[in-house]
């Protein structure tokens, strides 16, 4: 009884010494640590854990260009690790988007164009997008037009 209790307990802090966690996290943009879970997956590594084999493509799951990506090994990574380490260890990803979906808002033309016109459209051009002013002037006068047109049109 006390050989299969000694070696029980041996087994115990070989388990316990051997399933040792980590992880790390890393910060797309602004990071999202508190934001919505968008993928959550078991990756595969061979070899003493050199070889990888799953990519993630953040830019898909994160349209917002913000996420937070957390790899570790679980405890029950740890486990599986302890007993077939050599050949394969596992670990947990999880990426967390601050807005999971890219914000979709349609307008018609009448609220494109009053958008376009507006004085402050030029100074956010110029502030987020430096070399598309050309673009933005061209649009803020084909947008005049239009409401030029519509206004004419609404006499008739």
């Amino acid at each position: 009884m006390k050989k299969f209790v000694l070696i029980v307990l041996v087994v115990a802090v070989i388990a316990l010494f051997t399933t040792g966690c980590f992880k790390h996290t890393f910060d797309v943009g602004k990071g999202a640590t508190s934001g919505q879970t968008v993928y959550s997956k078991w990756h595969s590594h061979w070899l003493f854990g050199i070889i990888g084999d799953d990519t993630v493509d953040v830019k898909k799951l994160c349209p917002s260009g913000n996420a937070t990506i957390h790899n570790e090994i679980s405890f029950v990574n740890g486990l599986i690790g302890a007993f077939v380490g050599i050949v394969y260890y596992p670990t947990t990803v999880t990426i967390k988007c601050r807005s999971g979906k890219k914000a979709e808002v349609e307008l018609n033309a009448e609220e494109a164009a009053a958008l376009i016109t507006d004085p402050n459209f030029i100074y956010i051009v110029d502030e987020v997008a430096p070399g598309m002013r050309d673009q933005a002037e061209l649009a803020i006068t084909n947008a005049e037009n239009f409401m030029t047109a519509q206004s004419l049109y609404a006499m008739k």
